[in-house]
């Protein structure tokens, strides 16, 4: 378990930083190209894009090829095109390589969540996905980090140089020291073993209802998540601070996203699984009204701190309850088409926020907006929870 989790991190990690690359070479970008803020968009949507049809292909294709070689594919795609994205000139040309880094980026998520689940004993799996999936906040907040660090005066394309060098730094260890999931291996080998097509993997054996409530789950959660990561540094100048202000509200945020995935699965591994996701999804709410209503600099950050926690740590417990319900031979295919669906939350929670800020809504008013998404969430991550999961998986605990 220890060695798949800790390479399943690293491979988060530079998920992560690519996750923001873009958004954090947006201004050098959109000033050396002259790029309109709705050309900028269209790049930024990209990799959302990109992100939705990776999760669905990677996570079928790990159910067919293994999820190892399906990584191996993945981050040899995000190091080429990352690499790929330094080079280019004008907007279809970056809206091409980020729909291609995307692509990598979202057929990796699946599988590393497959291989996390299956590689953790069932009493410590939150623990297990929880450790890798912390992996996306602090390799987003590390690359953040360093480019606040270099004062302004870091070349954009060093980032995405990074982007692409670290991932093939990586292949080898995914290659030589990552372990193939062995109930993959075993149910592959079974003389049973039989794939399903994608609509009774998602549909069939009584799945309907599970994935229908998943789907609302994740896409709910994404609108708040996506709004929080795109739109919180911009939110708080709207609110009166500073840019630098801003950026460590920030930091703050996803210094708590971290600590949340750890904590929270820890908890839900102890028997508390319901709970976490009631407490996590109401907490979510109230701390996105918090955000809202609270005045200086502290305040701001608590409650920042408390949505990062909470937001992230419960999208985390949701990657850590969907495995339990498919099968072995279907579980990539599951949960790929869950973080799918879920992007369109990430597409509409910012779109939506832009459009309300446009109109002249207050900081306030756009996370108060976001606080029915998180209800919703909650509500339908609960009715998954309180349902069986597949055969031969042990049940959620209460």
């Amino acid at each position: 378990m220890v060695v798949t989790v800790f390479i399943c991190f690293l491979a988060a990690l530079l998920e992560g930083a690519d996750i923001v690359s873009m958004g954090l070479a947006a201004p050098s970008v959109a000033g050396q190209f002259g790029f309109r803020p709705e050309q900028m968009s269209y790049i930024l949507t990209a990799t959302i894009v990109g992100l939705m049809a990776g999760a669905v292909v990677g996570g079928r294709a790990g159910d067919h090829f293994g999820r190892k070689r399906v990584l191996l594919v993945a981050f040899l795609t995000l190091a080429v095109f990352s690499l790929l994205t330094s080079l280019a000139t004008d907007l279809d040309q970056f809206i091409v390589v980020r729909l291609l880094c995307g692509l990598g980026l979202g057929a990796a998520f699946p599988n590393l969540i497959a291989l996390a689940s299956e590689a953790s004993p069932p009493e410590r799996r939150s623990t297990g996905v929880g450790l890798m999936f912390c992996g996306q906040p602090v390799g987003g907040s590390s690359l953040g980090l360093f480019v606040a660090s270099q004062g302004g005066g870091l070349d954009w394309r060093t980032i995405f140089h990074l982007g692409g060098v670290l991932p093939l730094l990586l292949l080898p260890l995914l290659a030589f020291a990552l372990p193939e999931s062995r109930a993959f291996r075993e149910a592959q080998h079974a003389p049973s073993a039989v794939r399903a097509p994608v609509a009774v993997a998602l549909f069939g054996e009584g799945r309907a209802a599970v994935t229908g409530l998943l789907w609302t789950s994740y896409g709910f959660t994404q609108v708040v998540v996506y709004l929080i990561n795109n739109w919180l540094p911009t939110l708080m100048v709207a609110k009166g601070f500073s840019p630098s202000q801003s950026g460590l509200i920030s930091a703050f945020e996803n210094a708590g996203a971290a600590a949340g995935c750890i904590v929270l699965a820890m908890v839900a591994d102890r028997g508390w699984l319901r709970a976490v996701l009631a407490v996590s999804y109401m907490a979510i709410a109230l701390s996105l009204a918090g955000l809202g209503a609270a005045q200086g600099f502290w305040p701001v950050v608590g409650a920042g701190i408390v949505v990062g926690f909470f937001a992230i740590g419960g999208q985390l417990v949701l990657y850590t309850l969907a495995p339990a319900y498919y099968p072995t031979l279907s579980r990539a295919t599951g949960v790929g088409a869950a973080v799918s669906f879920g992007r369109l939350g990430g597409i509409a929670g910012p779109l939506a926020a832009g459009r309300l800020m446009a109109l002249g809504l207050a900081p306030a008013g756009v996370l108060l907006a976001a606080t029915p998404c998180a209800v919703l969430a909650g509500v339908a991550a609960l009715a998954v929870a309180c349902r069986p999961p597949a055969a031969h998986e042990h049940p959620p605990a209460a």
